[in-house]
């Protein structure tokens, strides 16, 4: 299930720049999140001292990285024509879009209440990704199309 021709190649070039922006936008609505949980205060202490929010703060990190390096390995694949750019950028539009949306959700939940004003910055990032999400196929979309292409390589390789 490889794409083939001009025109496919333009859908890696959009989805490797999809993956990469969405990347992006992780990156900037965690400092955001981060930045709060330590300006904000419950009980006289910072949010980002309690050790349950650090916990959620390393798994978010982990989520972070790992979309960056996913994202970097399909626009690398993608910009130097591999053989693997489209099961690198099906994986990176894959695991971006699942850990995405559960950073994303989770660092508007640390925000409370004004994560969801037009007061803070966080909506329009929340918006951005949500459409990120739908735009070139949802996740188990991509998820399917890596398995049809290792499929195809066992078969290939019998």
């Amino acid at each position: 299930m490889a794409f083939v021709g001009k025109d496919n190649q333009l859908r890696r070039y959009a989805l490797a720049l999809q993956c990469a922006e969405t990347a992006g936008i992780l990156d900037r609505v965690l400092a955001f999140t981060v930045e709060y949980a330590f300006d904000r205060s419950s009980f006289g202490r910072p949010l980002a001292s309690y050790q349950a929010l650090k916990h959620r703060f390393a798994d978010m990190m982990t989520w972070l990285e790992a979309s960056h390096a996913a994202s970097d390995a399909a626009c690398r694949a993608v910009a130097e024509g591999s053989e693997y750019a489209d099961e690198l950028s099906s994986a990176a539009k894959g695991y971006i879009s699942q850990y995405g949306a559960e950073l994303l959700q989770d660092c508007v939940q640390m925000h409370g209440g004004i994560g969801i004003t037009f007061e803070h910055d966080l909506h329009i990032y929340l918006r951005r990704l949500t459409v990120n999400r739908s735009l070139a196929g949802s996740a188990s979309l991509h998820h399917q199309r890596i398995a049809a292409v290792l499929d195809a390589r066992t078969e290939a390789a019998a």
